[in-house]
């Protein structure tokens, strides 16, 4: 039978486990598990089912990238006249948190009419979050700027913080939704969907994302 367990690893790549003997007999037994499958996924299951979803560090790269770093590969930290995004990110893990090293590029100041009164500032940056469930998606939660190379930087940085509470988006989200494309179960017409996905838990490891959820799949 199928485990529900996968590891995500590198921008496309899923790998799923299978539990009991696959060698010897495995073209003979393969037919039987493919009926037993057909025969569980046809209509909608009453319950949800509970995975685990290992995603590494790749992934979790390509992820970030495709849901944070959607506007021609920026993540704007404030937009207008008066601007701030990062670039260039590379992503790791570090004691419980998410790790993005970045480029700062920087318009910063006060807005009068049509322009910035400011200096343009840049400056390689790390920022770091904290991830979390939250329905489908995995939020960036706590997200603060840890460190700023650029000294003068840093400084103007503190000084709107102090200004106006806050230089960072209180959290950005991933969503895990388009992971879960419908398949087919090979060797028939059923097509296989999730219809519904609920995260109980992540947890951040040393090198990878753990991810444990309730997903109800349809068949049809």
């Amino acid at each position: 039978m199928w485990s529900r367990s996968a590891f995500l690893d590198g921008p496309a790549a899923v790998r799923l486990w299978l539990d009991g003997p696959v060698a010897v007999r495995r073209r003979r037994c393969q037919r039987r598990a493919l009926v037993a499958l057909c025969l569980g996924l046809c209509g909608s299951f009453d319950r949800a089912l509970a995975s685990e979803l290992v995603i590494g560090r790749e992934a979790l790269q390509t992820l970030v990238v495709a849901s944070v770093f959607k506007d021609q590969g920026r993540w704007y930290l404030a937009r207008g006249k008066c601007y701030a995004y990062l670039e260039h990110p590379h992503v790791a893990l570090e004691a419980g948190r998410i790790i993005i090293d970045a480029h700062l590029s920087s318009l910063l100041g006060l807005a009068v009419g049509d322009s910035c009164v400011g200096t343009a500032m840049m400056s390689d940056v790390k920022v770091s979050g904290r991830l979390v469930g939250s329905g489908s998606h995995i939020e960036i939660d706590d997200i603060r700027i840890d460190n700023v190379q650029d000294e003068s930087t840093r400084q103007v940085i503190e000084l709107l913080q102090s200004a106006t509470g806050r230089s960072l988006p209180t959290s950005e989200n991933i969503d895990l939704m388009p992971l879960l494309k419908p398949a087919s179960v090979p060797g028939t017409d059923i097509r296989v969907s999730a219809t519904n996905l609920a995260i109980a838990r992540v947890t951040t490891l040393a090198d990878a994302v753990d991810v444990e959820f309730e997903i109800k799949l349809t068949a049809r």
